[in-house]
């Protein structure tokens, strides 16, 4: 096997720095798996004493670093926000989840392709160095790592049809030039966005062939940006299923609840069906979740209003930007990236999870007391949507992409996009 190392594919996206700040809240956050020899290494160094807890957990057929009751790392030092083994034994001997972190990377043909995860703050804050500095970093860390299991980098259009390695850029230098669209407002460009993918999931894709898709795509986007500015409205049914999506990115159940006795978790399943029910619903109290707190009504999130001060839209179009185009950018919107969805699932699934975006950050708001949204509200609930986006089992599953293909054959995507714009 070679060992002339693989090139590190870096997304682009303009403005997007990151480094590091010590805030802690990747140790309560991520899930922490571990290797064979990462175990090994941390019974080498004996912590178990110490801790006075175990290390480490299996999770179904996985082992994790194991968490307190908050949901705190074992190995978090409190006082410090620092990690135990990190402190004692130096970067390198931490698990290679952690050390990654916020990156992630996935073998492909060209090389390692690299995502950001936007539910690290100083990730969604854009702050410390240019992601370039760290490209070094990530080439040592994967170095290492086998590159055997790679999957095609291209995503299907119908049935096992692919595009093409350069229709697959073509596709996403034309969804980049749309996001980087300054002359439109970021809701009209998500709208138009959105009317796009439903125009291409109405199309008979199969008849159009992957051979003319090129064709067609390149005709839906050049068309006007912006399409009608007459808002669209929205039907009690198709804010249910955006609602019930809502649900899907903020429901969360800990390693520990994950780890209970059956009964305990048939006691977990049943509450999370209860809970999808009143969502589906949207009458009372929103229930809380580990990250939605409660008294806070569907009503009330109903009337929060998108950001309209000038000092909060700015901020907020350029998080959203930044991390719209680092989906698109780092291909996490279909194929291998995205549960391997074909190109219009995935699409319909990005625009979407924009709409649940607003959702989540008007529950914010509302919970906070605000008529408004703030870039706050904003960013948390950004840090909430993508700790679940394309991680969550639950968001690739086969009802998932019923429900978008539902919203997108009744035309309702582009109006939930509007209704639950971050700003104005």
């Amino acid at each position: 096997m070679s060992t002339t190392p693989l090139p590190i594919l870096m997304p682009q996206i303009p403005g997007q720095r990151w480094s590091c700040h010590t805030c802690g809240r990747c140790c309560y956050d991520l899930v922490g798996h571990l290797s064979a020899e990462e175990r090994a290494r941390i019974d080498r160094q004996d912590w178990r004493g110490e801790l006075g807890i175990e290390p480490y957990v299996r999770l179904g057929r996985s082992t994790v670093l194991n968490k307190h009751a908050d949901g705190a790392c074992v190995f978090l030092d409190r006082e410090t926000n620092l990690c135990r083994i990190h402190a004692r034994f130096g970067e390198q001997a931490k698990p290679l989840a952690c050390r990654i972190y916020p990156f992630t990377v996935r073998p492909v043909p060209q090389g390692w392709r690299v995502a950001l995860r936007f539910d690290c703050p100083s990730a969604a804050g854009s702050r410390g160095e240019a992601l370039a500095k760290h490209r070094p970093f990530l080439g040592e860390l994967v170095g290492a790592l086998p590159h055997l299991a790679w999957r095609e980098d291209v995503p299907r259009l119908t049935g096992s049809d692919r595009l093409s390695e350069i229709q697959t850029q073509r596709l996403t230098e034309r969804l980049l030039r749309m996001l980087d669209a300054r002359d439109e407002p970021l809701t009209w460009v998500l709208r138009r966005a959105a009317e796009v993918a439903t125009t291409l999931a109405e199309a008979r894709l199969d008849r159009v062939g992957v051979e003319r898709f090129d064709e067609l795509s390149e005709l839906l986007f050049s068309a006007t940006p912006g399409g009608s500015r007459t808002k669209a409205s929205v039907s009690p049914r198709a804010r249910a299923m955006l609602r019930q999506l809502v649900y899907a990115f903020a429901a969360h159940a800990t390693i520990h609840e994950l780890r209970a006795g059956f009964v305990r978790r048939f006691g977990l399943r049943f509450r999370h069906l209860r809970d999808a029910g009143r969502f589906r619903r949207g009458r009372g109290d929103v229930p809380a979740t580990h990250g939605l707190p409660s008294g806070v009504a569907f009503d009330q999130v109903d009337a929060v209003r998108a950001a309209d001060d000038p000092n909060e839209t700015e901020r907020i179009e350029d998080l959203a930007r930044r991390y719209l185009t680092g989906r698109v950018a780092s291909r996490s919107v279909f194929g291998a990236g995205y549960y391997d969805w074909p190109v219009v699932d995935g699409l319909l699934a990005l625009w979407a999870s924009a709409a649940a975006w607003g959702y989540l950050a008007r529950h914010r708001a509302a919970a906070q007391g605000r008529a408004a949204i703030t870039y706050d509200d904003a960013f948390e609930a950004l840090r909430m949507l993508d700790r679940s986006a394309t991680r969550s089992p639950v968001l690739g599953t086969r009802t998932e992409k019923m429900r978008l293909r539902y919203l997108a054959r009744t035309g309702a995507l582009p109006g939930l996009v509007e209704a639950y714009a971050l700003v104005t």
